[in-house]
């Protein structure tokens, strides 16, 4: 029972009760006593905002299947049920959402060290850049993990020792770029797609050769192993970088990106550096097209195949092991109106919004 439905039978049942015959009625409340209507308006009060359900027309898709980011992707390729399932049971719509829930240790550990290199590549004060550390950090400071060395204070010496690279000439043949008077650091970007999809993503840094020109974006990345190139060679999440770029740059057909990856065992930083060519941007436009090519055909045949080989990830169960198999409208959540207008709010929130056509045209131009 909904609590639209239970609201309901409560409004009748109050309305039915001894209390509607009590002298203290209002006639302007369809005879109900002011007993009663005080009544409701506290029950109203303790149900909060009732939840208002969208219905889809027939063949049209849940539009939380429609936001892409370089981590869905790689779940839609890992296991389309389970991107399914993820997409359609929570209420994450935003990638803030995304970073919120993924507050874990190895997370906050991440997301410090990357903080703290944006901080040192803007010029910001030791002190400054420490400060903005400790106020992101959500988890227990005094937290560690012992097989992988992360913690608080492991995630403050990567940093310290970033600051120490800046400071011993690294990088220093390029300089920040700037975007409408800001530095280009956690620049954020929506790619609109055909059909309603949207690709969100964003960029650490963006810097350029003080003599050449040349476009670099560099890209913070923690690794409790061994740093391999092969592990970032072909991401298209580096790729996805362009959507910005030919806003920055429109006349740039090729640009590097620097994996910058801290070590967390070695306590050291390996630079990964790869060239992107107009053809690979080429290439990672149809891919992407193709993407949502195939949730469009997953959804005509009302079937997200289940990729067996992914139930066991991360040394652990999937989440959705032993339950993945049953109706989906009994294991996901019902989109809402207030949902629609998260996912439409959220749209206006990018630093940099290019549609598919836009960008096609931007790489075909170059081409020529």
């Amino acid at each position: 029972m909904t609590k639209s439905s239970e609201l309901l039978t409560e409004l009748e049942e109050l309305l039915d009760s001894p209390l509607a015959d009590s002298p203290l009625v209002d006639e302007n409340l369809g005879g109900a006593s002011l007993d009663t209507m005080q009544c409701l308006d506290a029950r109203l009060s303790s149900l909060g905002d009732i939840p208002v359900y969208v219905t889809l027309q027939e063949g049209e898709i849940d539009p939380r299947l429609k936001l892409l980011s370089h981590s869905s992707r790689t779940l839609l390729h890992k296991c389309p049920r389970k991107y399914q399932l993820y997409r359609l049971s929570s209420e994450q719509v935003s990638l803030e959402d995304e970073a919120q829930a993924k507050q874990t240790l190895t997370f906050d550990y991440g997301t410090i060290v990357g903080i703290g290199m944006q901080g040192a590549l803007e010029g910001k004060s030791e002190d400054a850049i420490f400060l903005e550390c400790f106020l992101a950090w959500e988890g227990d400071l005094l937290e560690v993990n012992t097989r992988q060395k992360k913690s608080f204070w492991l995630a403050m010496f990567a940093v310290k020792k970033f600051i120490s690279l800046r400071a011993g000439g690294f990088l220093e043949s390029y300089e920040l770029a700037y975007y409408k008077n800001k530095p280009a650091v956690e620049l954020s970007f929506q790619l609109t797609l055909p059909n309603g999809y949207k690709y969100r993503g964003f960029i650490d840094g963006v810097l350029v050769h003080k003599v050449t020109g040349e476009v670099l974006v560099l890209e913070a990345k923690t690794s409790s192993g061994t740093a391999n190139s092969a592990m970032f060679k072909n991401s298209g999440q580096a790729l996805g970088y362009s959507v910005v770029l030919d806003v920055m740059f429109p006349h740039t057909s090729s640009y590097t990106v620097l994996y910058l990856v801290y070590e967390t065992k070695s306590y050291e930083y390996v630079e990964l550096p790869f060239k992107k060519s107009l053809l690979k941007r080429a290439l990672w436009l149809q891919e992407l097209l193709i993407d949502t090519q195939l949730i469009d055909l997953y959804h005509s045949y009302d079937t997200y195949p289940m990729h067996g080989e992914s139930c066991f990830d991360f040394f652990r169960d999937c989440e959705y092991m032993g339950i993945c198999t049953l109706s989906t409208e009994n294991i996901t959540k019902p989109l809402t109106a207030s949902m629609l207008e998260r996912i439409e709010a959220d749209s206006g929130k990018y630093d940099f919004k290019v549609t598919f056509e836009e960008l096609l045209e931007a790489q075909v131009s170059k081409g020529t």
